[in-house]
């Protein structure tokens, strides 16, 4: 793991955050330790998912981990999704990004431009029944639709500047391979406990030659890095090497704070990986108990005369 500075606050060093991303591989796992390290996390995974009150399901993403781990209060207090220009940004800015690096927009601004525009198309036509089902907008376009002048030219600008905080953040001609700019991202339900499921995503997945393929992570974040940037970076490499496997373990992940202009690079190795499942249990059972707070169990009847004491449930922690 290391941990590398910015030139200054807000500049970009897009040669140093690259030559980062594309450094070769700096060792790979030890034959049969991911299999160990999924043994004991669905193990413990799944213990926890059985305290979920039926019904209940559960995605940990990184978000969910983030207030878990920083501010486990806001778990039981519930967490109400609202579509803002905030909340929408990486889901415009992604798109229109990928599509100005594979050529297909001259600058990111028009990228979001022609993104939105699409939006609002692929809205009026899922309307028609002989297309229903066939064209599928995405999430945020009812919402964004529904706005005036005004708000969406905030949304506009809010995807306008994250995309373009990428765009400029690394030199894209020095990648032996073209990168994946958004894609898919990881979903892996826990075997045993289909009602948890871990979700891992990257802005830029990047195949190293120098690795026989395996890639590097690209992570954006908000804000300034915090005292736990490495689980934030250690995450998506977990959920990733659980659904892919061993030749699906990222090399690295490197982390980008494009407010600050700072980046850090962790090395996945065992430690980051054990580490991260760490930190995964301990936030599955924050949330966990999050709905038992919030709808606790009714304390068991006492007996009557001749009866048995009845067992009392308890969480796993």
């Amino acid at each position: 793991m290391s941990d590398l500075a910015p030139a200054a606050p807000g500049l970009w060093r897009p040669a140093a955050l690259t030559e980062a991303l594309v450094a070769p591989a700096a060792g790979e796992l030890a034959p049969g330790a991911l299999d160990r390290l999924r043994t004991d996390l669905v193990r413990d995974l799944a213990a926890l998912a059985g305290d979920l009150p039926e019904g209940e399901r559960l995605i940990l993403d990184a978000h969910r981990l983030r207030i878990a781990t920083n501010d486990p209060e806001r778990c039981a207090e519930g967490e109400g999704f609202v579509p803002s220009p905030r909340t929408t940004r990486r889901a415009v800015g992604v798109v229109a990004l990928g599509r100005w690096v594979r050529g297909g927009a001259t600058a990111p601004s028009t990228a979001v431009a022609d993104v939105l525009a699409a939006a609002v198309e692929d809205l009026a036509a899922a309307a028609d029944p002989a297309l229903a089902g066939v064209i599928r907008p995405p999430w945020w376009a009812e919402w964004y639709a529904g706005l005036g002048p005004g708000g969406r030219a905030v949304v506009a600008a809010e995807a306008v500047t994250w995309a373009t905080q990428l765009a400029t953040a690394l030199r894209w001609e020095r990648f032996d391979r073209a990168p994946i700019v958004g894609g898919r991202d990881d979903w892996w339900p826990c075997p045993g406990a289909r009602q948890l499921t871990l979700r891992g995503r990257a802005e830029v997945r990047a195949p190293l030659a120098s690795a026989g393929g395996r890639q590097a992570l690209l992570v954006a974040g908000s804000g300034v890095p915090g005292p736990g940037w490495r689980t934030d970076l250690g995450f998506p490499a977990l959920v990733g090497a659980l659904v892919r496997g061993e030749r699906g373990v990222p090399v690295r992940v490197v982390g980008t704070w494009p407010a600050c202009g700072q980046f850090r690079v962790l090395e996945v190795d065992a430690g980051a990986l054990a580490e991260a499942a760490r930190v995964t249990v301990a936030a599955t059972a924050t949330w966990v108990d999050a709905p038992l707070e919030r709808h606790p169990i009714p304390a068991p009847a006492a007996p009557s005369a001749g009866e048995g004491r009845r067992p009392t449930r308890t969480v796993s922690r």
